[in-house]
């Protein structure tokens, strides 16, 4: 591990990190608020908690795909366990993700309460696991990458998650990552835009995420 260059810098991710902690810390109760059979209520729940989950799973993955393998390739041995147990949060993350994947169609269709209480418990299940594992990431593993890996290989994760990214959701997921985002971080992100697009921005993803949390948790500062 090289410890001779500059530190590459991974400021942004606790800035991303603070919508999935917010978003997913919310959800078991914005789940259970939704009445029993309401299921145009349970449309727009649902199509929210997947727009969380999506961004969830892309995120983790493009660790799973472009950081793990380098730090595993790079540290000194002595390390390695704290990247093993990245990987091990992971797959207790991805397998919340998928049994909540199997049920969030099904409640939406019929927005049975059995259903509802089952899907909110899960989301409180991922919020223990979620947060024990960004809080690691951030302590003990952050310190690590900023070490072995280069500033182009780190920003390559950004591209990978942002791939799959549905383009009518970008000012949105903006607009969730600005919201409790370090302000300075949140300008690192636009740093290489055009100014035009600097400006423009920050105000699109405010607004979108104004609106969208005014839908989701009754107000626009949950």
């Amino acid at each position: 591990m090289d410890t001779t260059t500059a530190a590459t810098d991974t400021s942004i991710m606790p800035t991303i990190h603070t919508f999935y902690r917010r978003e997913i810390r919310l959800a078991g109760g914005v789940i259970r608020r939704v009445a029993d059979g309401d299921v145009r209520r349970a449309a727009v729940v649902a199509e929210h908690l997947d727009l969380v989950a999506r961004s969830l799973h892309e995120h983790h993955t493009a660790e799973d795909e472009l950081l793990w393998p380098k730090l595993l390739d790079r540290v000194p041995e002595e390390l390695a366990p704290i990247v093993r147990l990245m990987e091990a949060q992971h797959g207790q993350v991805d397998a919340l993700l998928s049994e909540i994947g199997e049920l969030r169609p099904r409640w939406a269709a019929a927005a049975g309460a059995a259903d509802r209480d089952r899907l909110a418990g899960l989301f409180d299940q991922l919020c223990v696991h979620l947060a024990e594992h960004l809080d690691a990431e951030e302590e003990r593993l952050l310190p690590i990458a900023a070490r072995a890996v280069t500033q182009a290989e780190w920003e390559e994760m950004g591209v990978r998650a942002r791939e799959n990214q549905r383009r009518s959701e970008m000012a949105l997921t903006f607009g969730m990552i600005q919201y409790e985002g370090d302000p300075v971080v949140v300008a690192k992100m636009l740093a290489e835009a055009p100014p035009p697009v600097r400006w423009l921005v920050p105000r699109l993803g405010r607004r979108a995420f104004r609106r969208h949390a005014m839908v989701i948790h009754g107000t626009p500062t949950p």
